[in-house]
């Protein structure tokens, strides 16, 4: 990044693929909504993982191959939530190096964040099981009243809340609608975990720092 550029005060996470293993859950409940709505097809976890990233709507949407407004992508939509709210973490872990990175970030005094498109009442119960409620200063999902990644108003109200301005973040996540809310928001540096759901956009390759291992994190701030 440029030399002009601030020093880095703090990190925002996205949350499936990046910090946590979600794909199970994501798998399971999504299954079990097409379930209860009479469908008669599941879905393994090879074609689940396309669509993690964008969303529980615009999962349901690609699911059922109809509009986002759709009557039925709505229903899979709130069936989809209602079960996640229930089976939040069944079979959800930290992904490797995450734990390690959060634990040296936190010791050396950086703040930290999460900007999710997992629904809320989900995320919050999620971050709770899986310990990670610990090291956040603030976690959102659009449904606190924001819009979508790759919008970069989440971010931006992250940064307010951990005092630091947008240049002086790092924005670390495992998709496009991740690294372009990262650029959208003008942040320091926009990392990719390799470990994730997606492969990193072509047109980005050269632009983000990606992280073959999510220790390599930490080599931002050595």
């Amino acid at each position: 990044m440029s030399e002009q550029k601030a020093n880095i005060k703090g990190f925002i996470f996205d949350l499936d693929g990046t910090l946590i293993d979600a794909l199970p859950d994501i798998r399971a409940n999504a299954n079990r909504a097409l379930k209860k709505l009479g469908y008669n097809f599941q879905m393994t976890t090879e074609e689940t993982q396309p669509h993690v990233g964008g969303g529980a709507q615009k999962l349901a949407s690609n699911v059922l191959g109809k509009p986002m407004d759709h009557a039925d992508t709505m229903a899979m939509y709130h069936a989809f939530t209602d079960f996640y709210e229930q089976h939040p973490a069944d079979e959800g872990t930290m992904l490797p190096g995450v734990k390690e990175t959060l634990d040296t970030l936190q010791a050396k005094g950086y703040p930290m964040c999460i900007v999710t498109a997992k629904p809320a009442k989900a995320r919050v119960k999620v971050t709770e099981a899986l310990g990670l409620d610990d090291y956040m200063t603030l976690a959102l999902s659009p449904e606190d009243g924001f819009p979508k990644k790759p919008a970069p108003d989440m971010l931006l109200e992250c940064c307010r809340a951990m005092g630091i301005d947008h240049s002086e973040v790092v924005m670390v996540g495992d998709t496009r609608f991740d690294v372009e809310a990262g650029f959208a928001a003008d942040s320091h540096t926009v990392c990719f975990a390799e470990h994730g759901y997606q492969d990193v956009p072509a047109e980005y390759a050269d632009k983000v720092v990606s992280l073959p291992h999510f220790t390599d994190l930490l080599k931002l701030i050595d």
